[in-house]
């Protein structure tokens, strides 16, 4: 595991995310410092296998996925915590799709909500995100 990346999200490192809005909002900001930093990694190009099955890192990415749409980013914090000490993170099978993930639900910088009024009105509501 990279002290580094570790040091940035173990602050948050919660899976129940019960420490208020608060601390989760600033989750969400240390997950978007976690993916600026780990751009800056190379991906291990010798193929590590540990205890654990090939691809159950895939359980880590839906539950971090699962965290960023209920907007607990204290519990996304703790699934990457995990996935880093039980993966081989750097794997490009791991670490491609991490970044795939924090690309997704993170540098996303507006998201476009239609609230349907009635049936004849459609309001558009632009939120700028980080």
């Amino acid at each position: 595991m990279d002290k580094e990346l570790y040091l940035i999200l173990k602050p948050y490192d919660n899976w129940w995310n019960d420490e208020g809005e608060e601390k989760n909002l600033q989750a969400k900001k240390a997950l978007n410092d976690f993916y600026k930093e780990l751009k800056k990694y190379r991906v291990d190009r010798n193929y590590t296998k540990r205890d654990i099955l090939h691809f159950s890192y895939f359980q880590y990415l839906v539950n971090i996925k699962r965290a960023f749409m209920q907007q607990q980013f204290m519990r996304a914090c703790n699934e990457i915590v995990s996935l880093m000490h039980y993966g081989p993170f750097f794997q490009g099978r791991i670490y491609y799709n991490v970044l795939r993930v924090l690309e997704d639900l993170i540098t996303l910088k507006i998201f476009l909500l239609i609230n349907l009024n009635s049936m004849n009105s459609i309001t558009w509501h632009i939120i700028f995100l980080m």
